[in-house]
């Protein structure tokens, strides 16, 4: 695979469909029903495509974008939908926190909520029990983006349930930061949320096993951080619990690589109060760097209910190296099975292959973090 000449590069991965669904790239994409709800970075803010013929994947309606901000994030649970809305960059005015949409009609989706919160917004969230919205919102009192709980079963009304925050954040309780200057701790998520524990990436503070046996009271497991010397940013800790792993996302953030590695790292969580790293996901990565963008790991398919939950493989979008699969059958060594990187867009330095989603019949679903093309999938290599 030659990286520089900024073609369509595939392994084991056919092209079912490529769709120009809006003007503006995205920051997540879930599937469900038949539906895809994409939510935008700016400008334009959720999609709803029909993907029941993934062939030919026809948009169905659009909700705005919030006042000068995005809502870049969306949860579906049976007919509810939530969409965040955070400030986008120092834009203003703005008004932050969780919408709430009634989506029983994908062709007229109505609002019929909102929580409001502090500050710069809800960045990301976990909804699929319709009941409890898991989110990370700013609140007062906080040095930044916190974990809370929403209580959703009047979703006409969102209430906080409880919040819990990395040790430090609390300046206003008296905490002082622990950690490093010029460090960023912050709750990035998604919080992921597996029977009674929720697992939590902290940016720079590294991740969070919580104990929400009793939901009003998130307690702390532990916690793992490798930043430094390692390059931070955690994003996304996914458990596969039948394997007793975690696979822990780092979000790579500059372009043209400049920054410490990002990994995504293969734990061995056997004793979930002493998680063990035991692998890094090493992919085709030559020239990658030279091509302008991001290279490097953050999203991955986040085995939501109802969708593939596959603990064999790693569906990763990397940015300018489009999308990677990953066979951890072997945790202690990840190899590459597959991967697509489509065609540079128009006007573009490179892609930027934001997040993927993979449905319970094995379609992959990528999108681009500045264009608003959506790509339907199919993985043909070895299981």
């Amino acid at each position: 695979m030659l990286a520089s000449d900024h073609r369509e590069h595939r392994k084991n991965v056919r092209v079912i469909s490529r769709t120009k669904i809006a003007s503006a790239g995205a920051g997540q994409i879930v599937v469900d029903r038949g539906t895809a709800f994409v939510a935008h970075l700016c400008g334009e803010g959720v999609t709803l495509v029909n993907v029941k013929n993934p062939c030919d994947p026809k948009v169905i309606s659009k909700i705005p974008a919030p006042l000068s901000g995005h809502s870049h994030k969306v949860q579906v649970s049976g007919d509810i939908m939530i969409v965040n809305n955070e400030r986008y960059k120092k834009f203003e005015p703005w008004l932050a926190g969780v919408r709430v949409y009634d989506i029983s009609s994908t062709e007229n989706p109505r609002e019929i909520g909102f929580f409001e919160t502090p500050g710069k917004g809800v960045h990301r969230m976990w909804f699929v029990d319709g009941e409890f919205a898991h989110i990370t919102p700013t609140a007062e009192g906080y040095t930044d983006q916190i974990y809370m709980v929403l209580d959703m079963r009047n979703p006409g009304r969102p209430e906080e349930y409880s919040r819990w925050w990395y040790p430090g954040m609390w300046t206003a309780g008296g905490e002082t930061p622990t950690w490093p200057e010029g460090a960023r701790v912050r709750a990035h998520g998604p919080a992921y949320v597996q029977g009674n524990r929720a697992y939590l990436g902290w940016t720079d503070g590294g991740f969070t096993i919580l104990d929400i046996t009793d939901l009003k009271k998130p307690a702390l497991i532990s916690k793992f951080n490798c930043y430094p010397p390692y390059g931070g940013l955690t994003h996304t800790v996914l458990p596969l619990p039948e394997r007793d792993l975690l696979v822990v996302t780092d979000e790579a953030h500059a372009d043209f690589c400049r920054e410490p590695e990002k990994f995504v790292w293969i734990f061995d969580a056997r004793n979930e109060k002493n998680p063990i790293p035991i692998s890094t996901v090493q992919v085709e990565d030559a020239g990658f760097c030279q091509k302008g963008g991001r290279f490097g790991p953050h999203n991955i398919h986040e085995n939501r209910p109802g969708s593939l939950i596959d603990d064999q493989l790693v569906y990763i979008a990397y940015f300018n190296g489009g999308l990677r699969i990953v066979d951890i059958s072997d945790p202690y060594r990840p190899e590459e099975v597959g991967y697509f990187v489509p065609e540079k867009p128009e006007g573009q330095a490179a892609v930027q292959t934001n997040d993927v989603f993979v449905d319970a019949d094995g379609l992959i679903y990528i999108v681009d973090r500045l264009d608003g093309t959506m790509y339907v999938l199919e993985y043909t290599g070895p299981r």
